[in-house]
């Protein structure tokens, strides 16, 4: 498959009063085109500064240390704001967490698909119009919410809304910053397959970022696990679901119910994770793993290995000497 976007040793945080926060670390993937990848790990872990930082939408005292972003082979890590606006929206969109909260409430929503139209394109009003219908078609909207003003709406329905603008100029790539959290359970799901659904009529690719790996898993194409900054295991959906390597995602995963069979007591991961403000110079997981090998993984930071057919890793207990 074509890669669409290529993320390469890329490090981003936040400074302030000369002291750095390291909340991304060397994060390294590809998304090919039409295709959904899951990033999940628990809040704190850099999922959201990852998302803003490879838009170029990290404000301050947020900062992109080094890396590069590759979109269809432009570094938009090095492109001007100008260049840069003319990819937003058209070449890719961005669903912000809470995101339902970010439109306008004394605004109606057809106004406020007509403002991202207008920025970005020369199309008439009866283009807007045709293209609004079918973007309210797309996310199941009755057409009669065109003159609604957001407070009318349902919390499910304004997180439709949202999709559809982040839609509405055909863009190839789509990142969701936790675009559910706010909705109960079973709208959140109903919601991850009608994304799901859509990516495939439409064929874009999604990075959809959560805490809660148990959306994912039947949804995205493959799935990255983040702790601290980094990423510890990244492999297809059911592979990581049925058979996770890395100490952290399968704390990870019997830390959610399962989705068939009896109840069972659920597990958290003891401890809490490294400060990152601090520099660590071994594994991340070191102090909360029950499988940590002394005076190897609190000295050495494992790298992300492969250990089987697309399945990454980075620990120490598997593909050298402590193999298991």
């Amino acid at each position: 498959m074509d890669k669409l976007l290529q993320i390469k040793n890329f490090n981003a945080g936040y400074e302030k009063n000369s002291v750095k926060t390291h909340a991304v670390r060397d994060v390294s993937f590809d998304i090919h085109k039409n295709e959904f990848i899951g990033i999940a790990g628990e809040s704190g872990c850099g999922k959201s500064t990852l998302a803003f930082g490879i838009t170029r939408l990290l404000n301050k005292p947020g900062k992109i240390f080094s890396g590069e972003v590759l979109f269809e082979n432009n570094d938009l890590m090095k492109l001007n704001k100008k260049s840069l606006n003319k990819l937003r929206w058209k070449e890719f969109s961005i669903v912000y967490q809470a995101s339902m909260n970010v439109l306008n409430p004394v605004k109606k929503i057809q106004d406020q698909f007509f403002d991202v139209m207008k920025a970005h394109t020369k199309w008439s009003k009866d283009q807007m119009t045709k293209r609004i219908l079918e973007l309210f078609k797309i996310v199941n909207i009755s057409p009669e919410y065109l003159q609604a003003y957001p407070h009318q709406l349902s919390g499910g329905m304004k997180q439709r809304v949202v999709i559809a603008i982040s839609l509405a100029l055909n863009p190839k790539l789509i990142i969701m910053d936790e675009p559910t959290t706010a909705l109960d359970v079973v709208v959140q799901r109903g919601i991850l397959q009608e994304i799901d659904e859509i990516r495939k009529k439409l064929k874009f690719s999604v990075i959809f970022i959560t805490h809660d790996l148990s959306l994912l898993v039947e949804m995205s194409d493959s799935i990255i696990i983040m702790y601290a900054g980094m990423i510890v295991e990244k492999a297809p959906s059911f592979d990581l679901y049925n058979n996770p390597f890395h100490p952290y995602t399968k704390g990870l995963m019997r830390s959610f119910p399962p989705l068939t069979g009896e109840r069972q007591i659920l597990h958290g991961i003891n401890g809490t994770p490294p400060d990152l403000k601090q520099s660590i110079s071994g594994c991340p997981f070191y102090e909360r793993c029950d499988k940590r090998i002394e005076n190897l993984c609190n000295k050495s930071n494992p790298v992300l290995k492969q250990i089987k057919k697309d399945h990454f890793i980075a620990c120490h207990l598997f593909g050298g000497d402590h193999y298991e």
